[in-house]
């Protein structure tokens, strides 16, 4: 019976998942090339209605959350690992991947929970486009710090699309929603903390802040205030 040579055949496995998109935008470079089309489809936009929590936590209630509180949709932690009381939607609306925007509110430290108070139902909408954030526990944190003085609510924006793009809706949404806030802070009297060096804000944001962490550093300068006060998100939510 004749001899067959073994002949030993490399076969690369097929591959049936999707191919990936080449080229695919970031977020950044999506807003600064359709910066102007974005820009004219939000004001064409209606404002947006939000529609206020009820029975949302007050500060009191966010202290004493530990680790498996719920409302309204968002988990709550407190618990000890550093400073701050975390949020997070269970079911996140917006579907991208985080680009770095974030805003700091900024309050005096006194009047922290009074703020709270007045801004709490909003966090906690169901038609929040926020669905992370988080806010400085006053009774663990030295009050001359830098979450402190200031920056003791920090907004983290996602884009809204499962390509990490934003679009103009949820912008729109956004933009207003820094309004709205901005407004209940200031019919409760509540009085402006120290803002960090690190962020920048037009003249018409009395508490609000903005900052790309993955673009910036929290020490701050002239030339990366210039920077952000260029960036594509920015500019769309103040111009």
């Amino acid at each position: 019976m004749p001899i067959r040579p073994k002949f030993k055949l490399n076969l690369t496995p097929l591959d049936f998942s999707a191919p990936m998109e080449k080229n695919a935008p970031s977020a950044r470079e999506q807003l600064r090339a359709d910066f102007d089309k974005l820009r004219g489809q939000m004001r064409e936009l209606p404002f947006p209605r939000f529609q206020q929590a009820l029975h949302a936590p007050d500060y009191a209630g966010m202290r004493q959350s530990g680790f498996c509180a719920v409302s309204n949709g968002f988990r709550m932690e407190n618990h000890g690992g550093d400073v701050f009381m975390h949020a997070r939607r269970e079911n996140p609306q917006s579907l991208g991947e985080f680009a770095g925007d974030k805003f700091h509110i900024s309050i005096q430290s006194e009047q922290v929970p009074q703020a709270f108070q007045a801004l709490s139902s909003l966090l906690f909408s169901d038609d929040s486009p926020i669905d992370k954030w988080k806010i400085t526990d006053m009774e663990r944190v030295d009050h001359q710090s830098r979450v402190g003085v200031g920056a003791q609510i920090t907004l983290y924006v996602k884009p809204d699309q499962t390509d990490s793009l934003y679009s103009a809706l949820a912008l729109n949404k956004t933009r207003q929603f820094i309004e709205n806030l901005e407004a209940n802070l200031s019919e409760h009297g509540i009085a402006p903390g120290q803002h960090p060096e690190s962020d920048v804000r037009p003249d018409g944001w009395r508490y609000t802040s903005y900052r790309n962490e993955l673009r910036s550093e929290r020490d701050g300068s002239e030339t990366q205030s210039q920077a952000l006060r260029e960036e594509p998100f920015y500019r769309l939510m103040t111009e």
